[in-house]
């Protein structure tokens, strides 16, 4: 009898161990299984589950914003009013870098005649060039890169198609005596121009490199007033964009000729730092636009 009363007692008791071994293995399995069609019920309801930008930051494209045809312009993507508003990649930072004179037409001399202001300003202008080109998000525009005449109305007509935002035009003096450095913009320029901030902008850095003298920003064109309307340097006049022009001294001046040779980098320095100060300064270009 005493067998007979503890047999069933001990098939019970392992019955209950063998329930523990299965909740034991297969617990966490189940459990498993339940948290795996929680998430992906939750991915299927929610498309932009895997984003980390808050909502107020997430552009929501419309049928204004769908991507423009191949043949169109490129044009700035739209932005929700929470993001920062920022020069978009493909608003480049566009300066006109105009080299006076070239080809058969020689610009200025020297007392001796062996020295051309056309090669001069070609020189500073591409050195201008390369300057602005080591920042990002700028177009650099020549109107000419080489040895070569072009027409005043050609220097214009590229500069405004390309939509610049800036033009320099880049001369020596062609006065027989005096020397330094001056810039002309247009008869018409306030002190809050852009016209007049940009030459004062150039002129600024320029003397602080070191010239034979700062003949200030002059207005109109040599021996013009600002009654005179229309007196104007020809690209002064005829572009569409702040534009200016710089006389980097005087061909006959002896000590701006051995200054433009020896501070000739320095120069260059100077007047892309300017536009690229003033762009800075005004909000029109951005480094670190993205």
């Amino acid at each position: 009898m005493a067998y007979q009363n503890s047999n069933p007692t001990g098939r019970r008791r392992r019955r209950h161990i063998r329930w523990d071994r299965v909740i034991l293995v297969f617990g966490p399995i189940i459990l498993l299984i339940i948290f795996l069609c929680v998430k992906c019920g939750k991915n299927e309801n929610d498309p932009a589950g895997s984003s980390s930008l808050p909502e107020s930051s997430i552009v929501i494209p419309t049928a204004d914003s769908q991507p423009a045809p191949e043949s169109a312009p490129d044009s700035a993507p739209e932005t929700s009013e929470a993001v920062p508003s920022v020069l978009p990649v493909e608003h480049e930072y566009t300066i006109v870098i105009d080299p006076g004179h070239g080809g058969n037409d020689g610009g200025a001399t020297n007392a001796e005649g062996t020295r051309f202001e056309k090669d001069d300003n070609l020189r500073l202008s591409l050195a201008v060039r390369d300057r602005l080109l080591q920042y990002p998000h700028v177009r650099v525009i020549m109107t000419r890169e080489t040895d070569v005449f072009v027409e005043l109305s050609e220097r214009c007509k590229i500069a405004n198609a390309s939509g610049a935002d800036f033009f320099v035009s880049i001369h020596r003096n062609s006065a027989k005596d005096g020397n330094g450095v001056e810039i002309w913009v247009n008869n018409n320029a306030t002190d809050n121009s852009m016209d007049k901030l940009l030459a004062g902008y150039i002129l600024e850095l320029l003397d602080k490199e070191g010239i034979s003298s700062n003949r200030g920003v002059q207005l109109g064109y040599r021996g013009s007033t600002r009654e005179t309307v229309g007196n104007n340097y020809y690209v002064n006049r005829n572009t569409d964009m702040p534009s200016c022009l710089v006389e980097m001294g005087f061909m006959s001046s002896t000590i701006d000729n051995n200054n433009f040779d020896s501070k000739l980098d320095n120069y260059a320095d100077a007047i892309a730092t300017a536009i690229i100060e003033l762009g800075t300064d005004k909000q029109i270009y951005n480094a670190s636009a993205q």
